[in-house]
Order: C-alpha cells, then structure tokens, then sequence
C-alpha cells in the first residue's frame, strides 16, 4: 500500500479531529497551562455532540456519528481563553449547532458554526479568544498544509496570507512609528519590513485561522477563482476591522465573508 492510499483511508473530518485534539494536548502541557485547560474543550464538545446528535435523531431518527459537531466543539474550547465561566462555552457551543441547522442556503449552512458560536459569546459575554491551540506554529503549520492539501484549498490560504502580509507591509511602510517633534523614526525601532518579518514568524493565530477555520469547505466558494476572491476579501475585512473593531476582527471578518460565499458561487469567473 503506497502512502497515498494510506492516507486516504481516514476522511479529512478524521484527520481534523485527530491534529486538534494533538494541538490541544500539546498546547496544554508544553506551555504551562496544565489538565485544567481541557474542561472548556470538554464542556464545547459535549455540547455541540449532544446536540447535533438529538437533533440529526429528531430529523432522521438516526444516530449519526457528529463528526463537524466535534470539530466545531474543539474549535470553541480552543480558541476561548481557558479560564472563563462554563456556561460561556455551552451557549457558544448551542449557537454553533443551531446555526449549522437553522441557517443555511441550499442545504449548506452559510456560517462557520464555531467561528459564529465564538463571535457572539465574545460580543455578549466580552468573553476573550486567545486562539491558545495554535501556539505550537510548527505543528499547526504542518497539519494546516496537509489540511489544504487534503482539502486542495491552497488557492484560498495561500490568497488570504498573501493579501494579508501584503496589507500589513504597507500599513507598516505607510505608517511608521516616530519619535520627537520633528516625526523622525525612533533609531530602534525595527524597519517596515523587519516588523513585517516579525508577524509573519510570529503569525500563529493567523496560519492557523488561515489553514483551519477559513477554508472549510462547506462555508467557502466551491470554485478556485472565487475562493482567491474570497481569500483577499477577508483579508482586507480583517485589516480593517484591525482598526475599528479589534477585539472582533478576525471573527467578524470570517462571519462577513461567509455571507458573500453564496453570492461568490453564483459568479461564473
């Protein structure tokens, strides 16, 4: 058996569910957090399967194993902070699995349901996102490559990180820190593009929302010219939302996209 087949054995929901939990396990003991850590994530994921699975019986009255209800209950526990009331994962991990039932165009649901879940709880609770899991940047880079591959979204992360650091170069030539009366730049601070070196090898919650959260496929264009619209779009919403809203900007940057995706599908490109 050649590796391709082997690879091919598990479904990509699978592997997903797999390079989460080992994200979570890693995040959680390497850098100090500790057991403790794991109680949100268990608390989302028991939420969103329990429910997904009462309300896939209800419909089809099938027990149907909730493969993306996992998935979106690891997200949720992974991207709050740890330390947060249990109840603030429950009502994320609820408005998660309704959205992906009630709110759907054509049979697919148009919001990420975790992106979504995070959103709100973070705009009604001012509950914090802290995207801990992505903090080994290797592990993350090397599972979010395979998930593009896997996927074949490389056009879409490759077109928003693209966007995204050739936006942030500009911001950072355009604008540069001064010091003094005269608006000379301070002799230490770090030239346009060394700061934006810095992100780009510092971008953990980036690549990770660029390799994880942006591409699934059910909320993303189904045709490559689209989803490097797509990719760009979000990009500059994220930039901006920087700006004026950045305790929400990568969520409401992805939560804006989604609504476009519909429109993006009707485009003959």
């Amino acid at each position: 058996m050649n590796i391709k087949s082997l690879l091919g054995k598990f479904t990509v929901y699978q592997y997903m569910i797999g390079f989460l939990i080992v994200l979570s396990l890693i995040s959680a003991f390497s850098y100090g957090f500790g057991a403790k850590a794991l109680i949100p994530i268990l608390i989302a994921g028991l939420t969103t399967t329990i429910l997904d699975l009462v309300i896939e019986y209800v419909k089809s009255k099938e027990l149907i194993f909730p493969q993306s209800a996992i998935i979106s209950g690891l997200f949720i526990g992974g991207l709050l902070t740890q330390d947060m009331q249990w109840y603030i994962y429950v009502v994320a991990g609820i408005v998660a699995i309704l959205s992906k039932h009630l709110i759907k165009y054509r049979q697919k649901h148009i919001f990420n349901p975790a992106n979504l879940g995070i959103l709100l709880v973070s705009a009604l609770f001012g509950a914090s996102h802290t995207w801990w899991i992505s903090s080994p940047l290797i592990l993350a880079l090397v599972f979010g490559i395979f998930i593009l591959w896997r996927l074949r979204r490389f056009d879409l992360g490759m077109s928003f990180l693209a966007a995204y650091f050739i936006l942030v170069l500009l911001i950072n030539v355009s604008s540069p820190v001064t010091c003094g009366m005269m608006g000379m730049r301070c002799p230490m601070q770090p030239s346009p593009l060394m700061e934006t070196y810095y992100e780009i090898i510092n971008g953990g919650v980036i690549y990770f929302f660029a390799m994880f959260m942006l591409i699934e496929p059910k909320t993303s264009p189904s045709q490559r010219s689209q989803r490097i619209i797509y990719g760009v779009f979000v990009a500059v919403l994220l930039i901006s939302f920087r700006f004026f809203i950045p305790r929400h900007d990568i969520l409401l940057a992805l939560a804006i996209g989604n609504i476009l995706v519909p429109l993006l599908n009707k485009i003959k490109l």
